[in-house]
């Protein structure tokens, strides 16, 4: 965690402000270790506060009794809290991309005479380097969702439902040691795998269908990240090639991934695959994301994004292509990101399986 607060240091140092205000839960966990619903940061080059609500008095105390940070306890509603702590002319950097408008209102109430700074995601920017702890926490919910996933296999049979599978997946998440879904769990059958990130409805399985699956579990708080697209029965020659040119793309993107490369690189290498293929116009969405408490974090693995990948940053490498009334095709994996490489952390078959009917 001293690293991130020496990034946060270096962001208030950089932007001329006093102070830097972190409010999204997430980012209070990532840079302070103290995990909570109801409780901000405030950090300044000398001086670390912590403020969380009645909920979380007893722990906060605790967390604090290091010395390392302030406790104060929030006792109302709105950032009258910060008031003993932020004087007149200061400059408050805040989470701009995580506060909302009456937030935003609550702020210059609270602090008048006070500037309040944007800081857009900075902020969030110095948790994409993720801890070894946090690594392991993120393969762990990786293990559950390869054995999940290989345990559903027996439950895809004729006339089941996107809805009653995707609550079974859930259940068998569960079983294996998930917390909880890292995101509503999506499956997909048919035509309606073209729907990049459709909702599971009564749709039935019927021979020859595509199923995709796009599920994540978490520990620790931290998520996984996977998708596998089937074949029910036996695929036909146009689904053999869509499904084989995702894999071509996945698989290049994979072995081309390292930390320092830029975003739009990486993107490039799965865009420049399917369109070799034949699909570029039907692969309309950014190639990956980064995973952590948030199942969608930066950085994001687009055409338009120039940042560098960072090292021991997780990532998920997900190409896809979707035609209309055949069906989608998507493949996604986890990677940890290295100067000489990636290593998958998801780790069910890839190669395309035909269920039985």
């Amino acid at each position: 965690m001293a690293s991130r607060i020496r990034a946060v240091r270096k962001i208030i140092s950089e932007r001329e402000c006093t102070h830097a205000l972190v409010t999204d839960p997430a980012d209070v966990f990532y840079i302070s270790g103290f995990r909570s619903s109801g409780a901000a940061l405030l950090v300044a080059p000398r001086q670390l506060d912590l403020f969380a609500d009645f909920r979380y008095k007893a722990a906060a105390q605790e967390f604090c009794r290091g010395g390392k940070w302030r406790f104060t306890l929030i006792e109302a509603s709105g950032f009258g809290y910060l008031s003993k702590r932020v004087r007149p002319l200061s400059v408050v950097g805040i989470q701009s991309d995580a506060v909302t408008v009456d937030q935003y209102e609550d702020l210059k109430k609270a602090l008048p005479g006070v500037k309040l700074m944007p800081l857009s995601g900075d902020v969030a920017d110095v948790a994409v380097r993720k801890l070894p702890s946090e690594i392991e926490s993120m393969k762990a919910a990786a293990r559950i969702g390869d054995k999940a996933l290989k345990a559903l296999l027996p439950y895809i049979k004729h006339h089941v439902t996107e809805a009653s599978l995707a609550r079974t997946l859930d259940g068998l998440c569960a079983e294996f040691g998930s917390e909880k879904p890292a995101f509503d769990t999506i499956v997909l059958f048919g035509e309606r795998s073209a729907l990049p990130h459709g909702h599971p409805g009564e749709r039935k399985l019927c021979d020859g269908d595509f199923v995709l699956i796009d599920f994540g579990c978490t520990v620790d708080g931290f998520c996984s990240d996977m998708t596998r697209t089937f074949v029910y029965g036996a695929a036909s020659e146009e689904q053999v090639a869509v499904y084989n040119a995702v894999l071509r793309a996945q698989r290049c993107a994979c072995l081309a991934a390292r930390a320092g490369m830029r975003c739009c690189e990486l993107d490039g290498v799965a865009r420049s695959s399917i369109a070799d293929s034949g699909y570029g116009e039907l692969f309309g969405h950014a190639t990956g994301h980064g995973v952590g408490l948030r199942v969608h974090e930066r950085p994001r693995l687009a055409k338009n994004v120039e940042t560098a990948l960072p090292e021991n940053g997780v990532v998920t490498v997900e190409p896809g292509i979707y035609v209309p009334e055949l069906g989608g095709v998507r493949i996604e994996d986890m990677v940890v990101l290295q100067r000489g490489g990636s290593t998958a952390i998801t780790h069910s078959p890839r190669k395309l399986m035909e269920l039985p009917l």
